[in-house]
């Protein structure tokens, strides 16, 4: 028992105190409930108060984390109850039992219990219902729901779901391996062998040769597999859903030296597509790439572009191909997929059928028409034909539109006068009554041109007519678009493969359907067709040893029907080159044939040593095409020596020409086992493609030839050093007449490694990758090629020296690439749930958005307007450079017991951040290399974003007071198709901070620098800010509960723009920070008083930027705000914040939430 004196004798009296020596570490301190936050504990000798950390409070009783050795002072307050103890006037449990009388029986001395309780089940999530209003908006309600659960329902049942009702528009960024996908919602089911799955889901291609699809879909799947025998079992999978999106197939053409972003276009041509996140896959020399910022590409899946890493020299040589999903919502595209498979220990067989199809009812942007329809139900098959106006009388938009007005002309071309009507823009609300959206059809095949000098919302368009002499258009633009139609595709496949001695045998029978235009009964006759596919492979050993020598034969056939038409397609997506049919790029298309493809292989196989094959191919389409391809490969290992040739030799005869393909290649490495592992290689590759029309011997312009080189030097492989350099040589040829003329040449040198050095004391770690490209020109008349030199690398420096004293962690990276221009187009919200608020009465006040006119709101119930970019096909070549830095030095970390000098110099540490992007047009002007040439010439610089901070610290972290002074340093630069914006803020900074007693503190700060804003089209947007600032705080803090802030600002800023306006303003703010928190609850109260002298017009982009949502004169905000924990699971928010600016109205607004989690 403790020893304990009473300090009064009342036991009814609130205050009461105590002396004791604690003896364990639960202490009954009353026998009623002590008020929270109440307690004071003092140690008697030395009078100090006992840190709160030590112990804890729970009702009556202190539960020591660290118990006092020394006699102790306990001051605390009761409640005149016990809390804990059950009270009640009815006692329910007498009446529980009969049935009928209670529906639900509530116990609130029961333990509490989760707001969901499942047992078996492991979830966490959270539910959010709120509201918010105002004078100066409508009320807006807004909600959130996300659960994550797993576990057992009972009867063997396992449940998975991943539930939100969340509207989230991003996707996840295509920058890492794994995607972390936000907007993912499903709902798993699992009994012994059954499955069912609901909601977000992908369906993969099944088992087969011809159906390949990789499907992103939101509705249900459900799959069983049946034991028939011990032996043989039956798997079933069927799948109801609606498509999220649609497959298409990319041939970028790359450039040399540009590492992108590459646009990628819908199946249509369409040019501003969402990729689905996950669904694409990238080849380049039909080589499967890997995402992520350390490995091959990176992906912005919201814009569709695609850009290549440090890792992937592009070239004009790169072949690049993309296939991928994007999302199309001209149709709800509902799907069903069946599959179903047999298999047994020496057969299986299978049936797969899938079909998807367009709803006939449009659901995009723009619904369709009768009149629409009965252009598609003309078109048939040939969607050219579908073109329709987009010409429309003005609506509700009117302010977020381009609107035209409709001119009638006439116009005289070869004679003949023709009288018809033209869109001109017109901001005149009484003249500008039409809308319109524009379509490119290409140069020379429209009558309308972008038109510069005008801006508004959304792009602006004039009319530039015809030629008089031939009457072609003048222009690249129409009023048009062409409609889409619903298709729907289907495809049911079956197949099987056996087990024979040695080897197996496959077959399969593909049936496709594809209607191109339901709401067209023309040119159905070609949307049905069929495939075959057989193979035989034998594996036969020779001699009596079968782990030594193997002879491997493989036949297969495949037949394919002109009509026949792929899900997705099955074959390489180098298939067509491989065969000769299309040009050095991959690019170009072949005409839907009849096709017949046999393959006929021999290999000699010796394990360990290596293999001897020959593969005989032929490909047959119709008349059309007749090609044979011999196929030669020798792979050697043996004594550290590894040899790998091939010989691919393709013959083709077609209608038109003849051609030939010869591809031998040579790879040869030596590793020397006397010298560490360490090897050395060469490799070399040819490819000569002769094409020669019928009886002629001209080569044709599509023929192409190169040989290419490599030669290189690699370490083995260690934890601590890996180096691998190399040199590539290519020489590309050009046809001319009857022979090959060299063109250009192309010289490459390659070095990457890593090298890691530490021992006690020190760290370093070297991760490089530098390439250099020089292409040369041999003659200019053979290629539209210019002469080009490319660096690009990446270098990653880690350094920690004398046991973290210095930290530097920096990564440099060089490159080449494009910059697209950014259009911005607004659109309105509900109100206050936007970003950015018009201000039309700064500028022309016209009643049209203007991108001039909009800015960030100041008070979130002014946001009305949300920004939308708009990536353009317009793109600028940039060099780019950037550089990433942190620099931190502490020397504490070995001067921790010093004394003296050093002691004093512990107590400075200093950290240095850097990060620099900046991208750069080729200029003489530029050093490309350095990316730390911020001062570029207006005319170079592209884009740039730079952070700079340098802070030194004295004291830092000490618990009574601390120095900084630092400076900062943020530009930035996007391109618009309005020209270049330029932002920059730089600032210099004294900041300090004093700890007067455990509830007394202070900090001030004493700031000043500079904020400009560069528009190259809109120059009233100009300005340079000077600005100082002090701003010192201080902070009460008498209880954990309790805390108020009292502060004070003086801010000035100045205009110093050369033949700027001078604006100049000085605010005084005093304000007030209340929190209290008194046990489950929370009060905050924050208000302020702004006093503004302004001089300058306040109705001015510079006013506006320096005022910021005040007005001149006296402004005042207040806020107030409670959250409640209702229960363990439930919290209510209530808020509520008023302003009065100026002479403006006073603003209030409301917001109110109830939050469960669970």
């Amino acid at each position: 028992m403790p020893v304990a004196v009473w300090g009064q004798t009342d036991l009814w009296q609130n205050q009461r105190s105590r002396v004791l020596l604690p003896t364990s570490d639960t202490l009954l301190l009353d026998t009623f409930t002590i008020i929270p936050n109440s307690i004071l504990i003092r140690d008697t000798l030395s009078k100090s108060r006992i840190d709160t950390s030590t112990y804890r409070t729970d009702g009556r009783f202190i539960y020591w984390k660290k118990r006092p050795i020394t006699m102790i002072r306990i001051d605390y307050r009761v409640f005149p109850f016990d809390i804990g103890r059950p009270a009640q006037r009815l006692d329910t449990s007498r009446i529980a039992n009969e049935e009928g009388i209670l529906m639900l029986d509530y116990n609130p001395f029961e333990k509490d219990e989760p707001a969901i309780d499942f047992k078996g089940l492991q979830y966490n999530g959270s539910f959010a219902r709120g509201i918010s209003f105002g004078n100066s908006q409508d009320l807006v309600l807004n909600s959130r729901f996300n659960l994550q659960m797993a576990g057992e329902i009972g009867d063997g049942i396992e449940v998975a779901a991943a539930i939100t009702d969340e509207n989230i528009p991003l996707q996840a960024e295509g920058n890492t391996q794994q995607l972390r996908e936000f907007d993912k919602v499903f709902i798993r089911l699992r009994k012994d062998n059954n499955q069912l799955i609901a909601g977000d889901y992908e369906l993969q291609r099944p088992q087969g040769y011809f159906m390949n699809y990789f499907k992103k879909l939101q509705g249900a799947t459900f799959s069983n597999r049946l034991d028939l025998t011990e032996e043989a079992s039956l798997t079933s999978n069927a799948s109801v859903a609606v498509a999220r999106g649609q497959f298409t197939r990319n041939r970028i053409v790359a450039q040399e030296g540009n590492q992108g972003p590459y646009k990628l276009r819908g199946a249509q041509g369409e040019r501003f597509i969402i990729v689905l996140a996950g669904t694409e896959k990238v080849w380049i020399d039909n080589e499967l790439m890997q995402r992520g910022l350390e490995q091959d590409y990176i992906i912005n899946y919201d814009r569709g572009e695609l850009t290549f890493t440090h890792r992937r020299l592009i070239t004009k040589d790169s072949r690049i191909v993309v296939e991928f999903e994007y999302s199309d919502r001209e149709y709800v595209r509902s799907l069903y997929a069946i599959n179903s498979n047999y298999q047994n220990k020496r057969a299986s067989f299978y049936v797969n059928m899938f079909s998807q199809q367009d709803s006939r009812n449009a659901t995009g942007d723009t619904p369709l028409s009768d009149a629409d329809k009965l252009v598609l139900s003309q078109a048939g098959d040939d969607l050219g034909l579908a073109l329709v106006s987009t010409i429309d009388t003005l609506d509700q938009t009117a302010a977020t539109r381009a609107t035209y007005e409709l001119i009638d002309t006439s116009f005289r071309c070869g004679g003949v006068d023709s009288v018809f009507q033209y869109l001109r823009y017109e901001t005149d609300p009484e003249r500008g009554r039409y809308v319109a959206r524009f379509t490119f059809v290409g140069a020379g095949n429209g009558a309308y041109e972008l038109d510069p000098e005008n801006i508004a919302n959304e792009k602006v368009y004039r009319w530039v007519g015809y030629d008089t002499l031939s009457c072609q258009p003048a222009g690249s633009y129409e009023p048009i678009r062409q409609l889409t139609a619903p298709q729907q595709q289907r495809m049911l496949t079956a197949g099987g493969a056996l087990q024979i001695k040695g080897g197996n045998l496959r077959a399969e029978v593909a049936y496709s359907q594809l209607d191109l235009n339901r709401f067209s009964n023309l040119d159905n006759a070609n949307d049905r067709g069929v495939a075959v596919f057989s193979q035989l492979e034998r594996s036969t050993p020779l001699g009596a040893d079968s782990s030594k020598w193997q002879l491997y034969t493989d036949l297969s056939y495949e037949y394919k029907a002109a009509t026949f038409q792929p899900l997705n397609p099955y074959r390489s997506p180098d298939f067509l080159r491989d065969w000769n049919l299309v040009d050095i790029q991959g690019q170009g298309t072949v005409e839907q044939a009849d096709e017949h493809l046999g393959l006929a292989g021999i290999a000699l196989q010796r394990r360990g040593l290596g293999e001897l094959g020959y593969r005989l191919s032929t490909f047959l389409r119709d008349e059309l095409y007749n090609g044979w391809r011999h196929r030669a490969n020798l792979d050697l290992n043996t004594a550290g020596w590894q040899v790998n040739g091939l010989l691919d030799w393709v013959n083709t005869e077609e209608s038109t020409k003849n051609t030939s393909l010869s591809r031998p290649r040579l790879n040869i490495r030596k590793t020397f086992e006397k010298l560490g592992g360490w090897s050395v290689g060469w490799q070399a590759e040819r490819e000569k493609s002769e094409r020669y029309g019928i009886a002629s011997d001209t080569l044709q312009a599509n023929s192409f030839f190169y040989d290419r080189h490599r030669l290189f030097l690699r370490s083995p492989q260690q934890d601590n050093f890996q180096l691998e350099m190399s040199y590539r040589d290519r020489q590309d040829y050009a046809p001319v007449i009857r022979e090959f003329s060299r063109s250009s040449r192309a010289k490459e040198g390659n070095l990457n490694g890593t090298w890691n050095a530490r021992n006690e004391v020190h760290q370093f770690t070297l991760t490089g990758n530098l390439s250099y490209r020089q292409l040369s020109i041999q003659d200019q008349e053979l290629t539209d090629q210019d002469p080009a030199e490319t660096f690009l690398g990446r270098f990653d420096i880690n350094t920690n020296l004398w046991k973290g004293v210095l930290r530097t962690n920096t990564t440099y990276e060089i490159g080449s690439g494009q910059e697209p221009k950014v259009e911005f187009t607004y659109a309105r919200v509900t109100p206050g749930s936007g970003t950015h608020i018009w201000l039309d009465s700064l500028y022309n006040n016209d009643g049209k958005i203007q991108f001039n006119e909009m800015e960030i709101a100041p008070f979130q119930d002014l946001a009305d307007y949300v920004r939308i970019s708009v990536i353009t096909d317009d793109f600028i070549r940039t060099d780019n450079a950037g550089l990433n830095q942190s620099i931190s030095i502490d020397p504490r970390r070995i001067w921790r017991s010093a004394t003296g000098f050093r002691k004093f110099l512990g107590r400075f540490s200093t950290l240095s951040n850097l990060q620099i992007n900046r991208k750069t047009r080729a200029s003489d002007a530029v050093n490309a290399w350095n990316p730390l040439q911020l001062n570029v010439p207006d005319t170079a610089l592209v884009a740039l974003n730079a952070n700079m901070r340098n802070t030194l610290f004295f004291n830092r972290a000490n618990p009574d007071f601390s120095l900084q002074l630092g400076q900062s340093d943020n530009r930035n630069r996007i391109v618009q198709t309005t020209g270049y914006e330029s932002r920059r803020l730089s600032e210099y900074f004294l900041q300090g901070r004093a700890n007067f007693s455990t509830a007394l503190s202070s900090e001030v700060k004493l700031s000043w620098g500079e904020k400009a804003s560069d528009s190259e089209f809109f120059n009233n947007r100009d300005y340079t800010l000077a600005f100082r600032e002090l701003e010192p705080e201080v902070t009460y803090l008498p209880s954990r509960n309790f805390r108020l802030i009292f502060n004070y600002k003086f801010r000035q800023d100045r205009n110093v723009l050369s033949g700027g306006g001078d604006e100049e303003a000085v605010q005084h703010n005093l304000g007030l920070e209340g929190t209290f928190r008194p046990g489950q609850s929370s009060y905050g109260l924050s208000f302020s008083y702004i006093n503004v002298d302004f001089t300058g017009a306040t109705n001015s982009p510079v006013g506006f930027a320096i005022l910021n949502g005040l007005q001149r004169g006296e402004n005042f905000l207040w806020n107030i705000n409670l959250n409640r924990q209702l229960s363990k699971n439930i919290q209510l928010s209530l808020s509520y914040e008023g302003r009065k600016t100026g002479t403006a109205g006073v603003v209030h607004v409301g917001r109110a939430q109830v939050a469960a989690t669970f």
